[in-house]
């Protein structure tokens, strides 16, 4: 029977953003908060010792105790921590516009001037929640009066007893992507069954990840790490304190976040929807990484790359009958139970991309490419030969939609149009259309009309195909 010991969020990392239009007094308060914390990492650079942890003064933010480290994240000024969090700033030179006004200076850039990392101890300690409560208020009563947030990444973890992976586990998931890595206790080594013990599965990378590994290992290799046992896991009534502890682990970062969407929280672009949809977000991974119901005998076969009969003969198993398996069988028991998150149901997420439009260097380099290649191609370069390039190009996609080389242009414009549009509709994110493609759509009905390579070429499949690109752009 699997039993779930605890499902907690094991790391954050927030990007703390300050707002467009700051009040001249916040942004000097910030401005010298910040001097004077880099002078105190100039006296911790003075410190010499081997273990750059050693290298630090103490100071103070409020009432919370501090150390100011000789050394910092690349991109940020200063860095310090304390046994809860880490806090990194960055130096703000904002424009010189002055508003008489309002007193206030205008800024135009998008990069964070605040990191926070929260220690995996002190989020299980207080929860998620608290955490960051206690560290937004902290920030806009000593640091920064107003700011965005962004979930810059999360992990999200649950621990189970029940179950105890393998290798042949490997060829259990069912995987999108398979860029999968498998470790062992000696990592300089991929052998499979050469008495070394197996330790856990990663899939996908960065920006979307999954872990699954032996948490009992972890600690007893960082003693560190028993936190969540004397937090968590002795708490539970199931807990066997004597069987292995597997962790599933679960990776975002914000270049993934801010793709999803769910409908409840749009676009998880901002910090208090990604919070919201964690549930969600879990549900996505179990979804994206299927733990399938196979047998052992059916793992053996993939390793081996053909399966053994009753009679002992043997068949080579092609990557279709591969296929056939996965899609035959069922997710296990297993990924079954770890489909709620802390009680909540996941609800569907989906991808959406902002629309994108080429750079005009694009163009150029596209124009550089069909040249060289006509050259290579017809061994010279003349009206002739890029007539006959353009009218290929132009029968393909008749024949492909009744359409000619201008009309796709102009249909795929048009789409470009409408999730441009869309997308802004959905999530509230403005996003820059070209003016003329946003006021001229009835005049490209009328250049679409006007068909360049042939005007017999103007039926009702042509009329039907533009007209409901047309509505998507309306």
């Amino acid at each position: 029977m699997i039993n779930k010991l605890c499902q907690i969020v094991d790391t954050v990392k927030l990007h703390y953003y300050h707002v467009d239009e700051m009040q001249m007094t916040d942004y000097t308060d910030y401005v010298n908060m910040v001097e004077s914390f880099i002078t105190q990492k100039e006296e911790a650079q003075k410190i010499h010792h081997s273990n750059n942890d050693m290298r630090f003064v103490n100071t103070k933010i409020g009432s919370d105790k501090y150390r100011v480290m000789a050394t910092t994240f690349r991109g940020f000024s200063v860095t310090l921590r304390n046994q809860d969090v880490s806090i990194s700033f960055k130096t703000v030179k904002l424009q010189s516009r002055l508003d008489k006004k309002h007193d206030t200076k205008h800024n135009q850039t998008h990069t964070p001037i605040i990191k926070v990392e929260f220690r995996a101890s002190f989020l299980a300690r207080v929860g998620h929640v608290e955490a960051m409560r206690y560290i937004n208020e902290t920030i806009s009563t000593y640091v920064l009066k107003e700011y965005l947030i962004k979930v810059s990444e999360i992990h999200l973890a649950t621990d189970i007893q029940g179950y105890n992976f393998t290798e042949l586990d490997y060829y259990r998931f069912k995987t999108l992507k398979r860029n999968n890595i498998k470790h062992v206790e000696d990592s300089n080594s991929s052998i499979y069954y050469n008495g070394r013990n197996f330790t856990g599965f990663t899939f996908g990378s960065g920006d979307e990840m999954l872990r699954i590994y032996d948490k009992t290992v972890e600690i007893q290799k960082n003693p560190d790490k028993a936190f969540i046992k004397n937090l968590a896991w002795i708490h539970n009534k199931d807990y066997d304190q004597y069987a292995t502890v597997w962790r599933i682990e679960i990776q975002y970062r914000r270049e993934k976040l801010k793709t999803i969407y769910t409908d409840s929280e749009g676009l998880l672009d901002g910090f208090q929807n990604v919070i919201n949809a964690i549930p969600d977000l879990w549900g996505r991974a179990l979804q994206k990484v299927e733990h399938k119901d196979m047998s052992d005998n059916h793992c053996l076969d993939m390793i081996r790359g053909y399966s053994i009969n009753k009679e002992g003969q043997t068949s080579l198993i092609t990557k279709e009958a591969i296929t056939k398996r996965y899609q035959r069988a069922d997710t296990s028991e297993l990924w079954l139970s770890l489909n709620e998150w802390n009680g909540y149901v996941p609800k569907e997420t989906n991808i959406d991309k902002a629309p994108k439009t080429s750079a005009f260097q694009w163009v150029s380099n596209s124009i550089k490419s069909l040249l060289t290649t006509l050259l290579r191609h017809s061994g010279e370069l003349s009206p002739k030969t890029l007539e006959m390039a353009f009218s290929r190009s132009n029968d393909e996609i008749y024949e492909d939609k009744q359409i000619t080389l201008i009309d796709n242009a102009y249909a795929n414009t048009l789409d470009y149009v409408s999730n441009a549009k869309r997308y802004q509709e959905r999530n509230g994110v403005f996003y820059p259309i070209n003016k003329l493609l946003d006021t001229n759509l009835e005049a490209y009905v009328h250049e679409i009309s006007l068909n360049l390579f042939d005007d017999t070429r103007f039926n009702q499949e042509r009329v039907t195909y533009l007209n409901k690109a047309l509505e998507r752009a309306s």
